[in-house]
């Protein structure tokens, strides 16, 4: 018995050896190769597939899309840039997009919140929608980039990238335009006025922007000098810090400069206060919490040989817990009040409204950053911890709504440097306009198909 056995563990070893040498592979092993070859293909194949269900668009499709409309983005991106207006006095740049609006045939209204637009795209659902948003305003700041598109402006420059946003999202409005009988639900376009002052997002939310359709969930972007252009950058949770400005008026008595004790010397408590402020964040908050005062304006005197009898500074309050906001300004005005006191002056304190901590959706974060992965490659898409302490009133559109906010590079792929916001030398590789669009418009996609 066990000579049969083995006889035939034998046979079947000899015959294994024949099929491997003779490269023949039975009938079972071709089922279980093909099959798992039909899964790998199936696998790869969802993978491309931004949005599962009835509307299907891979990657390949959006990319093409979007490729088609680059270049005109691009070009109203340069004319924006040509033509940039400050905040609360955007009629130009409002009167532009509606135009390209009207000719996309996206019904909206304008003059919200002042020069503001809201558009919408219908899709299948005309009563619940996703949000997209870019801000429309510049800065006083005169531009030293030598460009053919340089600002007509005096003293005014898109150094934010306003106009890389809004160029953005006017690429974005044309594809998903075409898209809109696929369109599971429907798409709120915002261009919002008023972000580097005022805060136009809020006087939006209060106009009824995420209303009529319902918008369940908000997405916005800003340009990054410290990511290569093709790239973005997601940050979890705490993006962005709350902020608040400040006003402080020091009042004392002015007198001859050869008298000083004929009179209160305001700008003494003034300057004292200043360089006080940083006591507030060394000495009265945790140190393990990230908090900032910055001074950016200080007034005082009429004439050199007067003591001057006011002095007038301002600067902003940042904080990534809103809990720390209140303390600051307590702080802030114990400090103030108690160092004119000790100079015989008085002062006058007061506060902006605060901006809010920018909060991204966990939920929204995930999903919108597999969605860049898909179609960027995952080597384009950086993940960080580490949240910023500038401020931006997108904030106000998270605490609304569920929000998104995230980075795209604009720094050319090989550089080291790419000058920063805020400068007069700001000048993003326009690349970036292409990223923006391929991840908003397969993120709503996305979205879209997952809340039908």
């Amino acid at each position: 018995m066990h000579i049969y056995y083995f006889h035939f563990i034998f046979l079947h070893l000899l015959y294994i050896y024949h099929i491997l040498k003779a490269k023949i592979v039975p009938p079972f092993y071709i089922i279980r190769i093909v099959s798992a070859q039909d899964l790998h293909k199936n696998s790869n194949q969802k993978r491309k597939l931004i949005t599962e269900g009835s509307m299907k668009y891979t990657s390949e499709e959006i990319k093409n899309k979007v490729n088609s409309v680059y270049d005109e983005a691009v070009s109203l991106r340069r004319h924006l840039h040509m033509y940039p207006e400050l905040s609360e006095q955007e009629y130009e740049t409002s009167r532009f997009i509606c135009e390209q609006l009207d000719k996309m045939g996206i019904p909206y209204e304008k003059d919200i919140a002042g020069c503001g637009v809201s558009a919408v795209i219908y899709g299948k659902n005309k009563t619940k929608g996703v949000a997209l948003r870019a801000d429309i305003d510049a800065l006083p700041i005169t531009e030293k980039v030598e460009i053919p598109f340089k600002s007509n402006n005096p003293n005014i420059m898109h150094a934010c990238g306003h106009d890389i946003h809004t160029a953005i999202l006017l690429g974005t409005a044309k594809v998903l335009n075409d898209m809109k009988e696929d369109l599971p639900g429907s798409v709120r376009l915002l261009f919002q006025p008023s972000e580097e002052t005022i805060g136009g997002a809020r006087q939006m939310i209060e106009a009824g922007c995420l209303n009529e359709p319902a918008i369940s969930a908000v997405l916005g972007l800003h340009v990054d000098s410290g990511t290569d252009a093709g790239s973005v950058e997601f940050i979890p949770g705490s993006m962005n810090a709350a902020c608040s400005e400040f006003f402080v008026t020091v009042k004392g008595k002015s007198c001859h400069g050869a008298h000083p004790n004929d009179g209160i010397d305001a700008l003494l408590p003034a300057c004292t206060m200043v360089s006080s402020l940083q006591s507030i964040i060394t000495r009265r908050i945790d140190p393990a919490e990230s908090v900032l005062i910055t001074v950016g304006k200080f007034n005082s005197g009429t004439k050199e040989n007067i003591v001057s009898g006011e002095a007038v500074f301002s600067g902003t309050m940042r904080a990534l817990d809103m809990k720390n906001m209140d303390k600051l300004r307590t702080y802030l005005k114990e400090l103030c009040e108690g160092i004119a006191a000790s100079y015989g002056a008085s002062c006058e304190i007061s506060f902006s409204g605060s901006y809010p901590t920018l909060e991204n959706d966990p939920q929204l974060f995930d999903s919108v950053m597999t969605t860049a992965k898909e179609m960027l490659g995952e080597d384009k898409v950086k993940l960080t911890v580490k949240p910023s302490l500038g401020a931006d009133d997108f904030a106000f559109f998270c605490h609304e709504s569920r929000g998104l906010y995230y980075n795209i590079g604009i720094r050319k792929p090989g550089e080291d440097f790419a000058h920063p916001i805020h400068s007069e030398l700001f000048h993003p590789d326009e690349e970036c306009i292409r990223t923006g669009m391929l991840v908003q418009i397969a993120s709503v996609l996305k979205i879209l198909e997952e809340e039908a």
